[in-house]
């Protein structure tokens, strides 16, 4: 005879947890649609505004008063990391426009230069000597110090940065298959944002059918010592849910004359269709590793939040974990399958 599955019992505690992370997250998705919906200058906006609180829950994380020199070198890193290959980008085209006489036609484009995910050597290379040699004049400032920020730095940045590169690498992605391409703006407030809408989605609803399931039918803890809530039945649960429901989101837009990219094209005669499963079900996947990442960190330091903006949310760090897990991860695959697999890009 089959054993019957009991929901698990809520508590007033778990019963004010869920209403408290549904306003939060009620108020977040009501804060960040119409940003990413209207995208350009607001979504770069709500990014660089979490940006700045992300890198101040970063450096608070060990509990210790740095000088403030610290709090200016991993700053300046962080936003070089997430802006600096922008600006850089935006400056050499005028400087050609220049060379031409054509500088009037310049315009400063968030859209033009998210082919690839970059961090410049130089910058990695100047974070970690400033670190080091702050760790040598410093004696509250050790070797723990300059190994996390540094890490964190990285980390954090290449995240934001995907933040910025999965809402606008669609129009660098059409433009790169026809340089004459004028996005409509059909495009514009919907095409383009199909991509970004799957990746988001590929990672809180795993997020959110790991919470419900674990909280309803969890009974077999998962890794106690780094997450103690999590349980197995919430993992594969977030897998299957999140995986089935980001797939049928991405067929249903690509049937409908929308495809994730250019390149991952599902009905059509050249179909890409094993891209979109495998990032479907990928994601979820990479979306746990990320979460389990950061909460590696927060065990390490003893803490439970990273900050505490987002109620009982915690801080911004506490959802972009998984987010910006994914974010790499679908800015990798998107930049390599339209390139051909070209490792040389």
């Amino acid at each position: 005879m089959s054993k019957r599955i009991v929901p698990n019992e809520l508590d007033e505690k778990k019963k004010g947890s869920m209403i408290g992370r549904l306003i939060v997250s009620a108020v977040l998705i009501g804060t960040a649609l119409p940003c990413i919906i209207l995208g350009s200058w607001f979504w770069f906006a709500f990014v660089t505004v979490f940006l700045l609180i992300a890198i101040h829950e970063l450096i608070h994380v060990t509990k210790k008063k740095y000088s403030p020199f610290v709090y200016v070198v991993v700053y300046l890193a962080v936003i070089s990391f997430v802006y600096w290959f922008l600006i850089k980008g935006n400056v050499q085209e005028y400087r050609e426009l220049k060379l031409i006489g054509h500088e009037s036609q310049w315009k400063f484009s968030l859209e033009n230069y998210y082919h690839s995910l970059s961090i410049s050597v130089y910058g990695i290379g100047t974070l970690f000597g400033a670190l080091c040699f702050l760790a040598i004049i410093d004696k509250s400032f050790d070797w723990t110090d300059v190994i996390y920020l540094f890490t964190m730095s990285i980390i954090v940045g290449l995240g934001f940065q995907a933040f910025l590169f999965i809402r606008y690498f669609p129009f660098a992605a059409y433009a790169a298959g026809d340089p004459n391409y004028d996005p409509n703006w059909l495009f514009k407030l919907w095409g383009s944002l199909v991509f970004p809408i799957f990746v988001v989605l590929g990672t809180y609803l795993n997020d959110a059918g790991a919470y419900f399931i674990g909280v309803f039918f969890g009974k077999h803890k998962m890794n106690p010592r780094i997450s103690p809530n999590k349980t197995w039945e919430g993992f594969w649960g977030g897998k299957i849910i999140g995986g089935a429901l980001t797939l049928t989101f991405a067929l249903v837009c690509d049937g409908c004359g929308f495809p994730l990219l250019p390149s991952m094209v599902v009905f059509g005669e050249h179909s890409a269709w094993w891209w979109v499963v495998l990032l479907s079900f990928g994601m979820p996947f990479i979306a746990d590793l990320g979460d389990f990442t950061f909460s590696l960190i927060k065990r390490f330091y003893q803490i439970k939040d990273y900050g505490s903006i987002l109620g009982p949310m915690g801080g911004v760090l506490d959802r972009a974990d998984s987010l910006s897990f994914v974010c790499i991860f679908a800015s990798v695959i998107a930049v390599f399958v339209s390139q051909g697999w070209n490792i040389f890009i």
